[in-house]
């Protein structure tokens, strides 16, 4: 016997479904459950992420943490949809794989014990009141009590498991964690980013790096979430490090795991400035990967500068398939203005109005305009970098500058090539 009410859960139409579990996964769930119902765990499993982080920000901290939280949730949410399709017992549930090795994660990021299990409780309170919501819904009235009854009850089952799962996972983790050299390591990179006094000679010693060098930060991590790639994101994460290092022709190197699909990188080297452009001619970036770089920076100090500059270029940066590669001297300005989001989003609107709208059409007409100003107003330098005839870029700007108004080109250029710069920042 099955809750055929399940199977006719939707999402909100109006909000975005992007699955952080591996497509094969989502897949396999969907034959299970239909579409829709896992969309709409997708879409509740973003909110009980969202709630956590707002909860216990621990539980954050980039986009290789977010990730993790992500694939947590959603795993936790298809389990429970699937035990209650089957009507099985929620006592009887194992603790989904994902699910697990985010716990992993956690234990050996220094989350202690009562973050992560307050994260649980979190998460399952808001998929008790979502499922709630959708047999007040989907059931009819006479069946309803009796629904909601046996829900919740299994739901209490799920999260009992879960919580005691999650903990053993948790200590075991921990254990094995805390007698590891790669902990020690772990804990001098922390004390170094967060300031915190540090002998040279002994962080030296333990890192197996220069501390007292000139350093470039990176951050490198994979944007799939399938763990099951091949080859898998910790190899392809370690071989690019490996071709930074490289290009970067340097003689010291320290590798930092962050989150499971993300690494941290220091390189010893004396500040060279053309490392980005070096890089994206030169390495074979294999598919996935994607790279932030902080600016040169000397001693102990200058490793938390520099990784701090390479956090804001991940930050801030689009990436794609030909953008894969963010440095933060070319982005810092844009790092600066969004430090207050909000007020970075106001500042465009009210510098752009209906140009800073997101329709095709207007970002054209905007990058047209961005590149026009950053070629010093020379309609054939901007041609030739957009790749178009010179008229189409005498005519983008005069039909942008209609939208623009009442601000004018005349005005302000540096407010106003900030703002573009915003917007492209956002939408492209």
């Amino acid at each position: 016997m099955t809750r055929q009410w399940l199977l006719q859960l939707e999402p909100d139409a109006d909000r975005p479904v992007d699955p952080a579990m591996p497509h094969a996964v989502v897949a396999a769930m969907a034959g299970v459950l239909g579409p829709e119902p896992v969309r709409w765990s997708v879409q509740t499993a973003d909110t009980m992420a969202a709630e956590i982080l707002a909860q216990v920000p621990e539980h954050g901290g980039g986009p290789g943490p977010l990730a993790t939280l992500r694939r947590s949730t959603e795993s936790t949410v298809l389990t429970a949809l699937r035990l209650l399709h089957a009507e099985s017992s929620g006592g009887s549930a194992m603790l989904p794989d994902d699910a697990l090795e985010g716990c992993r994660e956690f234990a050996r990021r220094g989350l202690r014990l009562d973050q992560v299990l307050r994260g649980v409780r979190l998460g399952h309170a808001r998929l008790t009141k979502e499922l709630t919501a959708a047999v007040e819904r989907y059931v009819p009235a006479d069946r309803r009590l009796t629904e909601l009854r046996r829900v919740t009850e299994a739901l209490f089952g799920y999260a009992d498991t879960h919580a005691s799962l999650m903990a053993e996972a948790y200590i075991a983790e921990r254990d094995r964690w805390c007698g590891s050299d790669e902990e020690a390591r772990r804990k001098i990179v922390d004390d170094l980013l967060a300031g915190r006094p540090v002998d040279a000679q002994a962080a030296t010693r333990g890192l197996r790096y220069d501390v007292s060098r000139t350093h470039r930060a990176a951050v490198l991590w994979c944007a799939d979430a399938d763990t099951d790639a091949d080859p898998p994101a910790a190899e392809r994460l370690h071989h690019t490090a490996a071709a930074l290092a490289r290009v970067a022709e340097t003689d010291g190197m320290l590798v930092i795991p962050a989150a499971e699909n993300s690494v941290w990188l220091w390189l010893a080297s004396g500040g060279a400035l053309d490392l980005a452009e070096r890089a994206r001619a030169e390495i074979d970036r294999p598919a996935g990967v994607h790279i932030a770089l902080g600016p040169p920076a000397h001693g102990t100090s200058g490793m938390r500068r520099s990784h701090h500059g390479a956090r804001e270029a991940q930050r801030v940066a689009r990436h794609g398939a030909d953008n894969w590669l963010s440095d933060y001297r070319e982005v810092r300005l844009v790092a600066l203005a969004t430090a207050d989001p909000t007020h970075a989003q106001w500042f465009v609107h009210d510098l752009l109005g209906p140009l800073a709208s997101n329709g095709t059409r207007v970002r054209e007409l905007r990058e047209t305009l961005r590149v026009y100003l950053a070629e010093e107003r020379s309609l054939r330098a901007a041609a030739e970098r957009l790749h178009v005839a010179r008229n189409t870029v005498t005519y983008r700007i005069k039909r942008a500058q209609e939208l623009l108004l009442p601000t004018s080109l005349t005005d302000s250029t540096l407010e106003l090539r900030l703002a573009l710069e915003l917007a492209h920042s956002q939408f492209g």
